[in-house]
């Protein structure tokens, strides 16, 4: 059991090490489950007589296999590459597993709207929502906010409003429109 157990912590000391312990299990736990649940409703929406249905619940068991694969490999480790893919995709940034997770959501719910469809869907797009979330860490205290937004003390108000204009459209070169040769 424990090593059971084992296949399912994320990992220590990686190249997410500054995200929170509870968000790591979160986005494991919402893969496995969000993957169950769309393989199962996939599942479901397959069983249909609408042709666009039964291919949006083979993708959606799809993707739920592929999430379940990457966020848990110890379920699938009868399979060889699982653990090579797994590995993988954990040294990836989370944005680009959040990505992952959000593309492999729409598909379904564009290609059939039922209820199992939704559901479906919904949990990879959980996922990829909670991915998301850690990729933007944590929200910064009040006084790191407030001193941000207000300037250096040592400014004096002319040179503060120069700092404060963009250097973006400083280089435009003035262009005469009716001097420009007519093409006939």
């Amino acid at each position: 059991m424990q090593a059971f157990m084992d296949g399912f912590k994320p990992a220590e000391g990686g190249p997410h090490s500054d995200v929170p312990w509870w968000m790591r299990y979160a986005g494991k736990g919402a893969g496995v489950v969000g993957g169950g649940l769309a393989v199962f409703f996939g599942l479901s929406a397959a069983v249909s007589i609408n042709p666009f249905c039964i291919v949006a619940g083979l993708w959606e068991i799809v993707a739920g296999i592929l999430v379940i694969s990457i966020e848990a490999p110890f379920c699938c480790v009868f399979l060889d590459f699982v653990q090579k893919f797994s590995t993988f995709m954990d040294v990836r940034p989370l944005w680009q597993k959040a990505a992952v997770y959000l593309g492999l959501s729409f598909p379904g719910i564009l290609l059939c709207t039922s209820f199992s469809s939704i559901v479906a869907s919904v949990a990879i797009f959980v996922c990829a929502v909670l991915f998301g979330m850690q990729f933007l860490g944590k929200k910064a205290s009040r006084e790191e906010m407030m001193a941000n937004v207000q300037p250096p003390s040592n400014m004096n108000s002319a040179t503060r409003s120069d700092s404060m204009k963009s250097g973006l459209v400083g280089n435009i070169h003035v262009q005469d429109v009716e001097a420009a040769p007519a093409n006939p």
